[in-house]
């Protein structure tokens, strides 16, 4: 009887063992389970707190990246802008990710200016293809009309009233009217500039982010915000030694056929199509007029910065004093803008540089 109860009790012991250790087991895996849940709580609380630091990290460096894609662009302008035609520049630009788009014929300039003492010219345009004008001391005789392609001359008889010219030579670029009086001098010049531009899309968190380099400036967009100037075109003002101003400007008009695609190693092209010297030496009665077509936001921007001497005087009483640029007739520039020079002469370097990209 011995042996079996012995036999026995040494199952009963190793059923007791074999139960205990896989009770062991199942705890520890258990534990494991615990442990990873916990684990896994942790790193998606962690997540959840570093998600809107690591966007906007990304947002971060993309708008970077944008940025110092413009600033290339902008040198690369600057370099082939004054070139001869045909001259230009290629290199290869990393778009990691931006797109850059064509911003056609954003910026219209209405640049007009009698060019003698002795005659003043006012110009209506009334359409793509006519004008009218009148010259109030009717000493006109000839007219040139000149578009991107061609020149029309026309003999006219001015007289103290209107006079309608139909010309034909429809531009949406640009369009340069001569005014000339019997002895064949330059009296008169009113100019038409539609320019284009570039576009840098970039994709961020909660939609693009825009840079448009249009004419010289900077104008930026972020999903939430309306179109701010970064930095204006630059009209400057520089009195010379025999106390006589110079106004200078330069417009800038860049075409661009396609949008370039994001991408690592893009070829990037920029062709200078000739510059044109716009107005040079003396100027009487200069009237300047600018529409900017991103948004209905930039023009009062616009006049905002380039009135801000203006606006200081004004607000100091000290007008009669003043020398630079004020608004043309209205006080808001609606009506355009002008140079104020207290008696003293002035002069114009205005030129326009033209450019194609990728052509």
């Amino acid at each position: 009887m011995h042996p079996n109860n012995y036999a026995q009790q040494g199952d009963v012991k190793m059923h007791r063992q074999k139960t205990d250790d896989d009770g062991d087991a199942v705890s520890e895996i258990l534990g494991v389970i615990m442990m990873l849940a916990m684990v896994i709580t942790i790193m998606g609380g962690v997540w959840i707190f570093l998600n809107p630091y690591l966007v906007a990290f990304h947002d971060n460096t993309n708008w970077h990246s944008a940025s110092n894609i413009a600033d290339r662009i902008e040198d690369r302008i600057d370099v082939v802008g004054d070139s001869p035609d045909g001259t230009g520049t290629q290199q290869a630009l990393s778009i990691k990710s931006s797109t850059i788009n064509p911003a056609n014929l954003v910026e219209e300039w209405i640049i007009a200016s009698d060019l003698t003492p002795n005659e003043v010219v006012q110009v209506n345009e009334l359409n793509a293809s006519s004008f009218q004008f009148m010259a109030l001391n009717e000493s006109v005789t000839s007219i040139s009309v000149q578009n991107p392609t061609n020149v029309s001359t026309f003999d006219v008889s001015s007289g103290f009233d209107w006079t309608t010219i139909d010309h034909n030579l429809v531009s949406e670029t640009y369009l340069i009217i001569d005014f000339y009086n019997a002895g064949d001098v330059h009296v008169h010049r009113w100019s038409r500039f539609v320019l284009s531009g570039l576009s840098i899309s970039t994709l961020i968190d909660g939609g693009l982010n825009q840079i448009a380099l249009v004419n010289d400036a900077r104008i930026s967009k972020d999903p939430s915000t309306s179109w701010s100037i970064e930095e204006a075109p630059r009209l400057r003002l520089d009195t010379l030694v025999d106390g006589s101003t110079r106004l200078s400007l330069v417009l800038t008009d860049v075409q661009l056929n396609s949008a370039i695609e994001s991408g690592g190693n893009v070829g990037f092209k920029v062709e200078s199509l000739g510059p044109i010297q716009l107005f040079t030496g003396e100027s009487y009665n200069l009237q300047m007029k600018v529409k900017n077509t991103l948004h209905s936001v930039i023009d009062p921007q616009y006049h905002e910065i380039w009135l801000t001497d203006y606006t200081i005087s004004r607000a100091s009483g000290t007008l009669d004093e003043f020398v630079g640029i004020t608004p043309y007739q209205r006080a808001s520039g609606i009506d355009g803008l002008t140079v104020q020079t207290q008696g003293q002469p002035l002069s114009l370097e205005i030129d326009v540089r033209r450019l194609a990209v990728n052509a």
